[in-house]
């Protein structure tokens, strides 16, 4: 399991987002609104927001600060100190009126090695951002965007920072120090968000994410951030360039002996093979479940709560995304009662069930729970025995636990190498 960079920066000092100057130049960096062989905008995904950032901004300044600037309004007794619209009061006083994010995973040889996997990647930053609005919920996200047009996949999330509860001015206003403090940058945005990015790569790419730093838990800027780039590939090139003579050598010495070895090994590399091809689908299976993570959590939680799934109307085709999944995953028991037995399923004393779901409206898709069935022997329980064990913590066959036995099963595989290299040696 190889290891991979992870960096967090956000925009400070010179690359300070303080007027609509300098968010009309994020908006045309981040959505490639210009022509340039460098960039291509057909390589970018957007996954929060409109491709108009600035029009993304306004409509959270209108969304958060319109009530307490009409409050604030209302008590001014002299008409020139009213505020008529705060996003263009703000681009005035060369505070900062928007923050960027910069979230990276991976450096380059990583992603000439997997450039053809932008749709793990984009679920990996799509969950990155779910945990960024999770942690800091005053940071109110306008547009998030993924470039992977550059040496390595990043994402810009811009969002505008909230502070509360002050006793001049607006109660509630932009505020970068209130939201982006010395330990959301370090406890956050450095060590949960690192270990947040840790998880997903190893669930898709089986990668982990190299340890952080000593001295990088500041707030760097995003020119600082490039600075830092530049300065990383030169040190790269010049320590190549030292050891490539001797890595020459080494090859040498390695080619004259390569063929007996692989002789020898052919019988045990088939064997191998066949059993990595194995795992390998089993990742593929992992890896197709894991755009529905969210999905299915939903559709746990529901089952957990006993509740009814109004999931939409099939034939009007207005079907929900849990609609659609269920539509996708429903496994017919006779007309009108489906289960579920490939989505979810929990560890109970009467074995190993999945629910079952009755069209109580025959309108389409209006989900009632209405019992259990053993996955194994299609025994059906009711819902009223059941239900007291329909928890979170006997769960089975979730996509964390997959994940978790393919690494197992990759580190067995690993040790056999061990083994098998040693038993070469004499």
């Amino acid at each position: 399991m190889g290891e991979i960079s992870f960096s967090n920066h956000i925009s400070n000092k010179k690359s300070a987002i303080n007027s609509k100057a300098k968010l009309a130049g994020v908006a045309k960096h981040n959505l490639r609104k210009y022509h340039s062989q460098d960039y291509s905008r057909d390589n970018i995904t957007l996954l929060y927001g409109t491709t108009n950032l600035m029009q993304d901004v306004k409509n959270v300044y209108h969304k958060e600060f319109d009530a307490a600037l009409q409050e604030y309004n209302a008590k001014q007794t002299r008409p020139e100190r009213r505020i008529g619209d705060y996003f263009e009061h703000v681009s005035e006083t060369e505070q900062d009126m928007a923050v960027e994010v910069i979230i990276q995973c991976g450096d380059k040889k990583f992603w000439e090695q997997n450039s053809g996997d932008k749709i793990f990647m984009k679920q990996v930053y799509k969950q990155l951002l779910l945990k960024l609005q999770e942690y800091l919920p005053d940071f109110k996200v306008a547009n998030a965007v993924i470039h992977f047009d550059e040496a390595s996949p990043h994402m810009h999330v811009v969002g505008i920072p909230i502070g509360r509860g002050f006793k001049r001015g607006l109660s509630t206003k932009v505020s970068k120090r209130s939201v982006f403090t010395p330990q959301v940058l370090s406890e956050v945005l450095q060590d949960k968000m690192r270990a947040d990015a840790n998880h997903y790569m190893k669930a898709i790419f089986q990668q982990e994410v190299k340890e952080k730093k000593k001295g990088k838990n500041h707030d760097l800027t995003v020119a600082e951030y490039k600075v830092a780039k530049e300065e990383e590939k030169i040190e790269k090139l010049s320590t190549d360039k030292i050891g490539l003579e001797a890595d020459i050598l080494v090859l040498n010495h390695r080619k004259s002996t390569a063929q007996r070895k692989l002789d020898e090994l052919d019988g045990e590399i088939e064997s191998s093979n066949i059993f990595l091809k194995a795992l390998r689908q089993i990742k593929q299976f992992i890896q197709s479940y894991l755009p529905f993570a969210p999905l299915i959590e939903e559709f746990a939680n529901h089952v957990e709560r006993g509740a009814n799934i109004e999931a939409g109307n099939s034939f009007r085709g207005l079907l929900t995304a849990l609609g659609e999944l269920l539509n996708s995953f429903k496994e017919i028991i006779m007309d009108g009662l489906c289960w579920f037995p490939r989505l979810m399923r929990w560890q109970t004393s009467k074995g190993e069930v999945s629910p079952v779901f009755e069209d109580y409206r025959n309108e389409g898709y209006c989900y009632r729970l209405k019992s259990y069935m053993d996955i194994h022997t299609r025994q059906e329980y009711p819902k009223e025995l059941i239900q007291p064990e329909i928890k979170p913590e006997n769960r089975t066959g979730t996509i964390e636990q997959l994940a978790q036995n393919v690494e197992a099963v990759e580190k067995q595989v690993q040790l056999m190498g061990v083994k098998m290299n040693r038993s070469h040696m004499y």
